[in-house]
């Protein structure tokens, strides 16, 4: 665990509420927020950086409180990618800040900002677990933060603290067959490492019940015009963009 940064995410949240400013993190730091001990000592890592969303029509506002609080700003990465994404790095350079503006864009594209403050401090298990299985590229890392998800997140059709809610990940996926598609071959993945990962029986049979009831769900959800017809392509055209790398 990097030292600090459970407690700073926070901090900037509330400082960003005090402003009358909608932030939520994401990410790793989010995922570890919302586990229990338990989950944190079998697969918590270090955190290299905070991720966040915001409101971009908050943006002016929020790059003003971040640097109130002494962040440096990443000068010509916001000048070019601003309207979409903020950077910013600690006052002591040891680690860096990563603002996301309503949507985050790698591999799918996520709409964020529209349940940005369905919950206090952290985005909602839901958005969490999409960012993670919507990474076409899947590694352990990614893989190991979704098993934390589901090991503390009871499937279930609401949002709120140890809730994931399979409606919202249902219906995101239901409209767009490429999300789809990487999401249910991540889960497949995480199946096929399951037995690899740190955890007991017990918990390794929670986890793995849970990831096939969110696959169940995500099969029979009714699927959008839209949704069918990519599916008719397939396979044959590739189905996600490939990120762009971030020089810091």
């Amino acid at each position: 665990m990097s030292a600090g940064l459970t407690e700073e995410g926070p901090r900037l949240v509330a400082c960003a509420d005090a402003a009358g400013l909608v932030l939520r993190l994401f990410g790793g730091v989010a995922i570890w927020l919302r586990s229990t001990e338990q989950t944190r000592q079998a697969l918590g890592r270090d955190y290299a950086d905070l991720d966040f969303v915001a409101h971009k029509s908050s943006s002016r506002q929020l790059r003003e409180l971040l640097e109130r609080e002494a962040y440096v700003p990443e000068r010509v990465f916001n000048a070019t990618h601003g309207a979409s994404r903020l950077l910013y790095h600690a006052p002591d350079q040891s680690f860096h800040i990563d603002v996301f503006l309503d949507q985050f864009e790698m591999s799918h594209r996520l709409n964020l900002g529209r349940r940005l403050d369905t919950e206090q401090v952290c985005l909602p298990a839901a958005e969490l677990l999409l960012a993670k299985l919507q990474v076409a590229e899947i590694n352990r890392k990614d893989l190991s933060d979704t098993a934390m998800i589901l090991l503390d997140h009871q499937p279930a059709d609401a949002d709120g603290p140890g809730l994931l809610n399979v409606a919202a990940v249902s219906v995101a996926c239901s409209a767009d067959w490429g999300l789809f598609t990487t999401v249910t071959d991540n889960l497949a993945a995480l199946a096929d490492i399951a037995g690899e990962l740190p955890i007991g029986a017990d918990q390794l049979e929670t986890m793995t019940e849970r990831a096939e009831s969110l696959r169940e769900r995500l099969e029979w959800e009714p699927k959008s015009a839209a949704w069918k017809l990519r599916a008719r392509i397939g396979r044959r055209k590739r189905w996600y963009e490939v990120p762009e790398e971030v020089t810091r």
